[in-house]
This record gives structure tokens, sequence and C-alpha cells, in this order.
């Protein structure tokens, strides 16, 4: 019976065996077969057992003996190549089977399997040895390159080595004996780079493989599957004669099992092939796939990488592209860019470029794209590029030409068209546009319907009168059902602004946290309006956040809007502008690697960045932190100057208003505070987008001591409190902070006052209140009272920095400075209060801020000081401070 020793293919273990049977002559079997394809190791195989033999003391003949009666008493007939051998040749070595001490050796491929050799096998008898190899695996691989190279055979090395020769034994131990003589390259990997004398050997076994067979070799190494009928067209043979092609490609070792070719194997061959025959070998495969309803992508990439102009990969690309800008726009880009250069018309496919791009993020190079489309009036889906030009100048602040060019797309986009007219202080013309597109009829998408009810949404916000809170609620609806219809496709919408971002501004508006909180999750979870407007939603989440005193937070969402800018464009083919394009191939060509002419990875758009910038404010004001508040003014008043005041950021701006008063800035604002009011007074005085603003300048006159700032603001709060809870809120709580600061402390309104503000979402705010109104109280008992509010209001709300005093500074207090870190323990001199005290000195806060801080007085504060000089001996507030800064050195 035949014994297969090695099955898998591993030729060190196949040498053992082959060794331990040649070791005792008297057990040595007669025959011996080694089987494989080329490049296996049957030579080598061969090459050990005639050496084994020999030490043996047989006789080895290499060959047939062309007379057998001369032959010893005891020798071995080594052949190599067996499925060369001619009849006679056959019939002579089957002659030799059976004689006393004869052995005999064969080493044959699987193919082809001529008669002689076919004879011969069953001859050698049923007791022969069969040894079958084939392709080494990884741990062969990784054997043999320890081998050569010791310690530097890095798992990364071995992989590179194996994927490279596909384990073909005849390639693998000459790239090591490369790499071993010139030295493992930087980073251990092999490279790219065939080397040389790994390059003459592959061309010398290709010099041995028939034409037919080199050439089916070079049609897989350009992209042919292993399909007979395929193959048979590709070369133009009968399927049967593409099957025996393929037999034989496998049978020479350069065919891997998987059906590819040995990649170095593909590489030369591609390379010292006319590269005019391998692009008439793609573009005929390219057509015949096609005939038969297939899609060969990678196949059309390659011919346009290459630049071959073909119709089929050029409508296959545009086809596919499409079809990616739902779920890829950066890979529709790339196609979309590679059907241009296969030949697809440039200005017919602008629009679907500048869509993507857009989609992927990098809105220069849509910009760019759309231009293309719109500066040509025969250009096909100019719509979409105006579509695509309005988004991004929505982004960017210019909100009224973003109008006209929605409207310019057509009755689908009337209702973005509207939106922006509404933001811009336009609603009666936004109603005509809305009420036109209803009259002209046609289709409705969801997009379109979506837009329509987010327009719809918006202008029931702006309806003041005794209905007001009915109408912000219907308007929360619409504006929540709108993101919900927008959903399913939302990823691949371009909008001016999006349903969800616009329903939690309305709840921001009206104190409804939890509902802007809950609308903004989802648009994140659906990725609604993709990568331009992920900023967006995080960027209002941290505002949410912020106003509910959870800085942490805040800051979370803050950083994650400033990845996902960074996360958008990169330089590829998708998001490229044709400017560049026509620069690197005319007018006729399009390049599918050309960049973007500006990067915008890491730059939030003028919208996003007024938030950003604003929120930084914000949370340093909240911290009492004045250089950091500093820092963040300087950047946010470059911000409000590249983006004009619409409907849409009155929350930033009020924000600004607020910390322009706490720095005594308030003049810089005022150009934008007027264009605000007169925006407002467009739109009809919108209680609901009026009230913030009014909270925020009553807030500000508050810190300037401007009581006659104060009344315009604080009569607006009052009369909108008839009609909304929300503003009567607010109205209250400003009421409460007059009497504060005037030294009218009335405990139980405070507490009243504190805890509505908590309940429409400004914790914090109210937090603050009622630990201002503990600082000034002067009665024990109402102090108490008030630190309990603060502190529980503080603890329900999730505050995690205690509220500032943001009465005006005197002249006599010390420059505020950053908020302190948790206190180190106390080294024995202080007190663990008094080392609180003593931090916010050092870093230059006021009594006032280190009592609202800590929740007690500014006489107590002054007290503890005076202790600490005594205690440690400062002779004047210079030496205090020094000493106190060794101390806290000390304990820290």
């Amino acid at each position: 019976m035949i014994a297969d020793i090695c099955a898998t293919g591993t030729l060190p273990a196949a040498t053992t065996t082959v060794r331990e049977l040649a070791g005792a002559p008297g057990e040595c079997p007669a025959a011996v077969t080694v089987q494989g394809p080329g490049g296996t190791g049957k030579t080598h195989l061969l090459g050990e057992l005639t050496t084994a033999w020999r030490r043996a003391g047989l006789v080895v003949l290499d060959g047939v003996p062309a007379d057998p009666t001369a032959l010893p008493a005891e020798f071995a007939v080594v052949v190599d190549d067996a499925h060369r051998l001619s009849g006679p040749a056959a019939a002579g070595l089957a002659a030799l089977v059976g004689a006393p001490g004869a052995r005999i050796a064969l080493a044959y491929r699987p193919w082809p399997r001529p008669a002689p050799l076919t004879a011969l096998l069953p001859e050698l008898g049923a007791e022969r040895r069969t040894v079958v190899l084939g392709h080494a695996d990884r741990a062969v691989v990784r054997g043999w390159a320890r081998e050569q190279l010791g310690e530097a055979a890095t798992p990364d090395l071995v992989d590179t080595v194996l994927g490279h020769t596909g384990g073909l034994p005849a390639l693998v131990h000459p790239v090591l004996r490369a790499l071993a003589r010139r030295g493992i390259p930087r980073g251990g990997a092999a490279g790219s780079a065939v080397p040389e004398e790994v390059a003459d050997r592959v061309s010398a076994q290709l010099a041995t493989v028939d034409e037919e067979t080199r050439a089916l070799l070079h049609a897989v190494a350009a992209g042919a599957p292993l399909e007979d009928e395929v193959l048979g067209g590709v070369l133009d043979v009968l399927p049967g004669h593409a099957a025996e092609l393929v037999t034989a490609a496998r049978a020479s070792g350069l065919l891997l099992p998987s059906g590819a070719v040995v990649p170095l194997v593909a590489q030369l061959l591609l390379g010292a092939t006319p590269p005019d025959v391998t692009r008439r070998t793609r573009r005929r495969l390219l057509g015949l796939l096609v005939e038969r309803g297939e899609e060969p992508l990678d196949l059309a990439r390659r011919l346009a990488a290459e630049r071959v102009r073909d119709p089929l990969a050029a409508r296959l690309l545009e086809r596919r592209g499409e079809a990616a800008l739902a779920d890829d726009p950066a890979l529709a880009g790339e196609l979309l860019g590679a059907a241009a250069l296969s030949g697809a018309p440039v200005a017919g496919l602008a629009a679907r470029r500048a869509q993507a791009a857009a989609l992927a993020g990098d809105l220069d190079g849509a910009l760019q794209w759309a231009d293309t489309a719109l500066a040509d009036p025969a250009a096909p889906d100019r719509a979409r590029a105006a579509g695509v030009t309005a988004a991004v100048l929505a982004q960017r602040g210019l909100l009224g030409r973003a109008a006209a060019l929605c409207r310019l797309a057509g009755p689908e986009r009337a209702g973005s068209a509207a939106l922006a007219l509404i933001a811009t202080g336009a609603p009666e013309e936004a109603a005509a546009v809305l009420d036109g597109a209803r009259a002209a009829g046609g289709l409705p998408t969801m997009l379109s319907v979506s837009e329509e009810l987010t327009a719809q949404g918006v202008l029931q916000s702006l309806r003041a009168g005794a209905d007001a809170a009915e109408d912000i609620a219907a308007a929360l609806s619409t504006l929540t059902r709108a993101a919900a219809l927008l959903e399913p496709v939302g990823r691949t919408a371009l909008l001016v602004d999006t349903p969800a971002a616009l329903a939690a501004l309305v709840a921001l508006h009206s104190g409804e946290l939890g509902v802007a909180e809950s609308v903004l999750q989802r648009a994140v979870d659906a990725d609604l309006g993709g990568a331009p407007c992920r900023p967006r939603h995080r960027l209002l989440l941290a505002w949410i956040a912020m106003l509910a005193g959870r800085m942490t937070r805040a800051r979370e969402y803050m950083a994650m809007a400033q990845d996902s800018a960074r996360s958008g464009p990169a330089q590829d083919s998708a998001r490229s502008g044709p400017a560049q394009a026509s620069a690197r191939s005319g007018p006729a060509q399009d390049s599918a690697r050309s960049g973007p002419a500006q990067e915008g990875g890491g730059q939030l758009e003028p919208r996003d960045d007024v938030f950003l910038r604003a929120l930084e404010v914000g949370l340093a004001r909240r911290s009492s932190d004045v250089p950091a508040l500093v820092r963040a003014w300087v950047r946010a008043r470059e911000a409000v100057v590249r983006h004009p005041v619409d409907l849409f950021t009155l929350l930033p701006l009020g924000e600004l208003v607020v910390a322009a008063a706490r720095l005594r800035d308030g003049d810089r604002l005022r150009p934008h505070l007027a264009e605000a009011q007169a925006l407002l007074t467009r739109l009809g005085e919108p209680q609901l987008w009026a009230t913030s603003l009014h909270w925020s300048g009553a807030q500000a006159a508050i810190l300037a001591d401007d009581p006659d700032g104060l009344r315009p603001h604080a009569a607006a709060l009052v009369a909108a409190a008839r009609t909304s809870p929300y503003a009567a809120t607010l109205a209250r709580a400003g009421r409460s902070w007059m009497r504060v600061l005037t030294g009218d402390v009335d405990a139980a309104s405070v507490v009243t006052a504190a805890e509505e503000l908590t309940a429409v979402g400004l914790g914090w705010d109210g937090s603050r209140l009622a630990g201002q109104a503990a600082a000034r109280a002067v009665d024990q008992k109402a102090r108490a009272v008030l630190l309990g509010c603060a502190r529980a209001l503080a603890d329900s709300t999730g505050c995690e920095s205690a509220p500032s005093l943001s009465a005006p500074r005197q002249s006599g207090d010390a420059a505020p400075g950053p908020a302190p870190a948790s206190a180190p323990a106390a080294s024995g001199v202080l007190s663990e209060r008094e080392r609180e005290v003593a931090r916010l000195v050092v870093e230059g806060q006021t009594y006032r801020e280190i009592g609202s801080r800590l929740y007690i007085s500014a006489k107590t504060v002054e007290h503890h000081v005076s202790r600490m000089r005594q205690r440690l001996g400062a002779s004047n507030r210079s030496d205090l401070l020094a000493r106190l800064r060794a101390e806290l050195a000390d304990g820290a």
C-alpha cells in the first residue's frame, strides 16, 4: 500500500522522513516517489536521499542506466522530472523494479501525467513510499527565517516574506538570503523591492514556461478570475484548453492553490509585459465580465489608474460612485474621480463630486466642484451643485446667498430656502417660498418633506401672543418629526441646518434641556447630516452640559466636535477640487489623486467655531478662571467677526455679552447686539428667541452695574412672562438678582428663584444665585439656608465647579485667577479650610469670589486670611503670599 509521508507540503518533515528511510539499507523501500509543483523542493529532497544512500554504501545512478547488465549488486537510480520520461526510458526503469538490491527514486510534477509515467507508477509496487510537497506555510517560513536571520525574523517580516513569495520554497530561500546579506530594513519589514537575484531566478523560471501558460499567468496577474469560460475568452482558447493551462500553471508552482499568481511573480510578469498588452488584456476582461452581468470594480479602477479611457469602465465607476454616496462618501469621490479618468465627462460628474466632498468633510473641495457645475449653464445636475453650495455657505454665515442657491435648486429645496430666509429676518418671504413650492406640486421626497417641516417648525416658534406656549410646543413637535423623518437618509443629506439642531435650539431657548439632549442624541446616533453636521450636534450637547453644570462632559463634547473636524478631509481623489485636477491633467483629463487646495482638517466652520469659542468663554467664566477667560475671549472676538449674527447664533452671542461685561469690554459687541436686535425686530420680536438674549443682557448689566442698561432687558422679560413660563422664571430670577446686589436678601424668594432656574435647565445659574445671596446675607440663619440651597442645587444638577460671585470687583480686590485644584493634605500649620482659602488667595481670587466658591461670606474669608497672617508671622501682603506658597508646596 502506498504511504504518503508528507501530505501537507512541509519540506523539513519530508526531509527527516526520507533520511530515516535511507538510514537502514536493509529496511529501505524499493521505490520512493516525490510529487509536487515546480519550486517546492523536489530536487532538494532527491539530493538528500542521494546523499543518505551513498553514505549507506549504495551506488547511486543519476538517470536510467544505458546497460542494466553492468549494474552492481546494490544500486539506486534517481530520476528528476520523471514527467518528461520517454517511453523507452520508462520501460527500462520498470525493468529494474524488483531486481535484488535495486532502489528507485522518482520526482515529478502533478501535471502533466504522460503515458510513460502513468504506466511506470503501478510498476513501482504497492510498497513504494510517496512524498507530496507543496507551498510552505507560515510556521515553516518562520523556521527558515530564524535560521537565516536569527532574532531579526520578526512576525511582521515573516508575514511580508510569506506574502511576497506565496510560500514557494524556491523563492523564500533566495529572499531570506538576500535579507541576510544586506540587512533588515528599518522597521523590520522586507520591503516591496524584489532583490536582483530573486528577480533573475523568477525570470529564469518564467523562461521555462510555455507561451500559453505564461499568457494565462499574465491574465490572472492582470485581474482575471480563475474561471475556464472567462480565461478562454481572454486568451481566445476553448474553455477546456483554458482548464488545462490552469493545471499547468499550478504544476509550475507559480499559481497558488488560492488561484492567485505568486505576488513576486505577478509583479515581475506585469513589469516585463508591454503595458499596451496588459491594457488590452484588462479591457477585454472587463468587457467579458460586464457582458455576463458582473461589476468588476477593482479592474475598472486599475484601468482608470493607468488612464485608460474605456466607456464600460467609466459607466461602471460612475454608477458605483453614485451608489457609494449613501455609505462611504470618500469612496464615492474616489470612484467618480476614477470615472473621469476613464473618460466620463468632467462636467457631468462635478455636482456629485461636490456632494461626495462635502459629505466627506472637505467643504473647500465641495465648493470648487460645485462651482464647476454652476458656472456651466449646460452642465447637468446643477440643482445638486446649488444645494451643496448652499449647505456650505450656511455653515460660513452666508445664509442670504444660501437661500438664493436653494431656490435655484428647485421647489424640492424650498424648505431650506425658507429656513435661510427666516434666519436672516425675512419670514414673509420664507412663507411665500413655501407656498410657491406647494403650488408647484411635484413628487415629494423624505428630504423635501423634512426640510419643509423644519421651516414650518421655525416659523411656528416665531409666533408671539396668548398662545405662545402652545406654539412653542407645536414648533418642538414639528421639528422633532422632521428630524425623525430624515434619519433613514440623513447621512447623505446636505442641509442648511439639521432639524435636530434647530429643535435643540428651540428647546434650549424655552428651558427644555431634556428635550434638546434627547433629540440631539438621536441625531448623533443616526449621523444626521453626515460629517459636516457632526460638530454642530456635539457642540450643542456641550452647551446643554455647560448650562446644567456638567463641565467635564461639556469639554468632552467639545473635544469630540474638534475631532470630527480633524477626521474630515484627507488628500485623496474624492475630495480634490477641479482646479487641482485641471492644473495636473488639462481640460480633457482629470486627476484622481489631486489634493484639495486648502486642507480643512481640524478647523471648524465659522458657525460651529462661534459656538466652540462661546463654550470656552462660558466654561472659563463659570470656573472663575479669569486668565483662561481672557484667552478664550480673544479667540471668541475673532469668531464673532467671521460669522454674522443670525437667528440660530443668539445663544453664543448672549454668552459672549455676559463675558464682555465681566471683562469690561462690552463696547466691542455693541454692533453685534444692535444687529441681533434689528433681526428680532424684523422677525416680530419673537419671545422664544429674544428671551435668552434679554437674560444675557440683564446679567451683563448687573455685572457692569448699569441700571439703565438693565431696564430694557428687565422690561422685555416681564412682558414675555405674561405668555412664556420660561421668561417668567427668568424675570423672577432677575428681580431676585437685583435685590441681592443691593443687599436686600430675602432667603425664601432667592431659594424659590434658584430652584426655578434649575428646573428650566439653568442649574449652575441657580446655584450661583443662591451662593451670592449667601455671601451677602447678614442673618446667620438665612445664610445657612442659602448655602444649603446652593450646595443642594449643585449636587442635584451635577455641577462640577462651585459658582463664583459675579458682582463687579472692588478696587482693592486682587485680580482673579484660575480655579483651584483639589486641596492637598494639610501639613499641620494650617487647617483644611484655611488651606482652601490660602490656595485661592495665592491664585488671585478676591474675597467675594473665594466666599462664593466656598459658600462662605467675604467677611469670613477675611477672618481666615487674618488668622493665617498671624499664624505664619507675615508682616505684609507680599510676605503672606510668599509664606502661603511655601506652605502649600510643603503640604503638596
